[in-house]
């Protein structure tokens, strides 16, 4: 019994030991298996093979769309009075008087200003009683026609002396400046004041000698003033300058702007944008897509080639380290669920094309789009960003589509 217990126990001994020694050798080849799959993948990572995608180049395209074409050209200017008359006597006197402050409103028919009317008042006075004089003397039969006659053009010459004392408005508007004071002696050759008509003014613009040409009469004008935000007033090019001035390089052009509120003041700044061109329904692309040689333009329109499938070498690398670790840790009594790593989200598939130089016509063109009259169709893609030369069928990776501009 006793030769029995020592050999089972020896037995026992032995299977024990050769358990210990599968465990740590089953420990030691899995420590292996990580370093050997991190080098590998740390190599692989730095060895990869350059493929042919790499050496094409990356480029930005724009998805040709229809859309409503207008250009503006921005411009600043000021406010003047459609109608600026300056004040002045019939007659020679003394200022008597102004009847309204500058800037105040006047109706048809008021009297501005006024001289000193002694003078003529007493002629108008002597007038009338002559008048009244002779009236009698007619009804008595002692004098003739002829004399109530020159009565009375006598006492209108006096009632219009008189009346060229004053100074009246023709229509509504504003008084402007008073250039002479109360008490001056003013002649019919001195201004004594300034009216102005605003129930319409005009916007007075200088526009550069570049941009002349893009004006013509008959343009809409959008005008803003910064006293009133979010408000505009309309008008149009209805009169240009025939010259440029000298210095500054500048065509001056006017625009009628309807002002039945008397918002806009002569003088104020305002800032307009006129419409130069508008179009419905155009194919319009970024003047940065267009390639010019010689005197011709191009674009280069992007065929798409379709997307290869390619293996993940990130999956296929997951896969092996699950396999592993299930086969070595079957020894340290773990289960395959629990080996599992977790897999990175797909990334999205770089696109490929080849380009192809399409001459175009041109049309209208901005200083950011142009307009294209023909050589391509809608929906075509282009690059959108020419930097370098491409040959035909040349291969580029398209990095960004653009499909709409702002």
């Amino acid at each position: 019994m006793k030769i029995i217990d020592i050999k089972t126990r020896k037995y026992f001994i032995t299977a024990v030991l050769i358990i210990v020694v599968l465990m740590i050798v089953g420990k030691m080849t899995l420590n292996i298996q990580k370093v050997l799959f991190k080098k590998k993948s740390e190599i692989s990572a730095k060895a990869r093979p350059i493929t042919f995608e790499e050496t094409a180049a990356a480029v930005k395209a724009y998805k040709v769309k229809r859309m409503d074409f207008k250009d503006t050209l921005p411009a600043f200017g000021n406010i003047k009075g459609f109608k600026e008359n300056d004040l002045k006597f019939q007659v020679a006197g003394i200022l008597e008087s102004f009847n309204f402050e500058e800037g105040e409103k006047i109706q048809e028919g008021d009297i501005i200003a006024s001289l000193i009317q002694k003078e003529a008042l007493l002629k108008l006075k002597y007038a009338e009683a002559e008048l009244s004089k002779t009236q009698k003397l007619l009804d008595m039969g002692a004098i003739s026609s002829m004399k109530m006659e020159q009565s009375k053009l006598e006492y209108e010459s006096a009632k219009n002396d008189l009346d060229k004392t004053n100074i009246y408005a023709m229509t509504n508007g504003v008084m402007g400046p008073r250039v002479i004071d109360v008490g001056s002696y003013v002649t019919p050759n001195d201004k004594v004041g300034i009216f102005v008509n605003v129930d319409k003014v005009y916007g007075e613009f200088n526009i550069i000698e570049k941009d002349i040409p893009k004006l013509s009469l008959g343009q809409k004008v959008e005008v803003f003033q910064d006293a009133y935000p979010g408000k505009s007033f309309q008008g149009a090019i209805d009169r240009i300058s025939p010259v440029i001035e000298g210095r500054s390089r500048t065509e001056t052009v006017k625009s009628e702007l309807v002002n039945k509120e008397g918002v806009l003041k002569p003088g104020m700044f305002v800032r307009a944008l006129i419409s130069t061109y508008e179009k419905k329904d155009a194919l319009v692309i970024p003047s940065s897509s267009l390639k010019k040689k010689e005197n011709e333009y191009f674009v280069y329109i992007i065929h798409k080639e379709e997307p290869k499938k390619v293996l993940s070498p990130e999956k296929d690398k997951g896969k092996d380290k699950e396999k592993s670790a299930w086969i070595f840790g079957l020894f340290a009594g773990q289960k395959k669920e629990e080996q599992s790593p977790g897999l990175k989200p797909k990334e999205k598939a770089a696109e490929y094309g080849t380009v192809e130089p399409r001459k175009v016509k041109l049309g209208y063109m901005s200083e950011d789009l142009v307009e294209i009259e023909s050589g391509f169709a809608e929906e075509d893609l282009i690059v959108s960003e020419v930097q370098e030369e491409f040959k035909d069928k040349a291969r580029v990776e398209i990095s960004e589509v653009q499909e709409g501009i702002i």
